[in-house]
């Protein structure tokens, strides 16, 4: 008898160029009568793209409360004032503007609105384990709508934020299926003034997300599979497009939809060595996380291949699609030849060294990935010095 499977799936979701123009409308559909309070960074400002949702929301007849200084990778500091801030503004709703990092702050800050006025975000952190603090329910907690601006990390459809303790250096995840977002406003348009670099390390970042999905253990909502293959074959299709041709309308159409997809696998199937060993890159080595996911995923993948050859082989042919000659492990190995192809052919480095990581740091990296839970559903169980091989492998 199989197991009972749990599907997270996202609240209401707009799909679509001028999804974003909607925003106005759907804060009023939530009840909201006056006043919004809306999480970006200083890049959303300077690209011009938060007066697009400013004007939106000034013709519904609504105010806006702007916290404008996310982090790029937000961290307990940030998200602590600017939920001190939401409070102060009198706002009924939360607005996420921006990549994964101002949308994980306005989880953070939904929570934190929702709970006591004393608490704080680190308090929420789910590698707390029984000590954590209980999460507020939908109703203690403002609604919240995301808008993402770029097409990687699928934040917008998942339930946790990812906030980094700066004392620490380790990211620590938030929230639960409460936290995910209300109403999800995804609009390639936004995604257009992005830059090839990140255009193509946030969208390395929805491919590890869909690997990691597929051949995660946690293989109970199988309904996914299909999902999560067809994103693959987006991304392998279009994101070399997107990278080369920013304006490419259709390329960056399909590349924010393979991102959605991988939002919605990561919710239910969870993640893997990877995102453990990506997560310190970024808080140590302040590597952007889509590159440090891309960075990390190849030798993740050799390492992993005894746990899941029959679904790396299927990662293949869904990347790069060709008559089957050889083995089922030589087919899963030309799944990480994609991959690393991929990334050569969108200009990313192949190395840590490459991207200030120092040979220094490769021990306390491997300190805090095993403390980081994603390796639990790994398809080959992994130990702390396994880890401290693989970033070596990879400096």
């Amino acid at each position: 008898m199989s197991p009972i499977a749990t599907y997270y799936w996202p609240g209401q979701t707009h799909f679509g160029f001028g999804a974003a123009q909607r925003v106005g409308d759907e804060a009023k559909a939530l009840g909201v009568q006056q006043r919004v309070f809306l999480v970006t960074d200083s890049g959303i400002v300077a690209a011009g793209l938060l007066q697009t949702v400013l004007d939106a929301l000034d013709m519904a007849g609504l105010e806006t409360a702007v916290f404008d200084q996310t982090p790029p990778n937000p961290n307990t500091t940030a998200v602590d004032a600017a939920a001190a801030q939401f409070r102060d503004s009198g706002a009924e709703l939360v607005i996420g503007l921006g990549g994964g990092s101002p949308i994980d702050a306005a989880k953070a800050v939904r929570i934190l609105a929702g709970g006591p006025p004393d608490a704080k975000i680190a308090e929420y952190a789910l590698m707390l384990g029984d000590k954590v603090r209980p999460l507020p329910t939908v109703t203690q907690m403002p609604p919240m709508i995301a808008i993402p601006t770029t097409a990687g990390t699928g934040a917008e459809v998942t339930p946790w934020g990812l906030i980094t303790d700066p004392a620490r250096k380790l990211k620590m995840g938030v929230g639960g299926p409460a936290t995910i977002p209300t109403v999800a406003l995804i609009d390639p348009a936004m995604t257009l003034p992005l830059p090839p670099h990140l255009t193509a390390a946030t969208g390395m970042d929805a491919l590890t997300h869909l690997i990691e999905a597929y051949v995660s253990t946690n293989t109970a909502p199988i309904a996914l599979d299909a999902l999560i293959v067809d994103g693959l074959g987006r991304i392998g299709r279009f994101l070399r497009l997107a990278v080369a041709q920013p304006a490419h309308q259709q390329a960056r159409e399909e590349v924010m939809l393979a991102s959605m997809l991988g939002g919605i696998a990561i919710s239910s199937r969870w993640l893997g060595a990877a995102h453990s060993l990506a997560h310190q890159l970024s808080g140590i080595a302040d590597v952007h996380h889509g590159l440090a996911c891309a960075l990390m995923l190849p030798a993740q993948m050799q390492f992993s291949l005894p746990g899941a050859l029959e679904r790396y082989a299927n990662v293949a042919q869904a990347l790069e699609p060709c008559p089957v000659v050889g083995s089922v492990r030589e087919e899963a190995e030309r799944g990480i030849t994609a991959v690393r192809q991929l990334m050569r052919d969108t200009n990313l480095p192949l190395r840590l060294r490459d991207v200030g990581v120092t040979e220094e740091m490769i021990p306390i990296l491997a300190d805090n990935a095993v403390i980081d839970l994603n390796w639990t559903t790994n398809p080959r169980a992994i130990t702390r010095d396994q880890m401290e091989t693989l970033y070596r492998e990879t400096f």
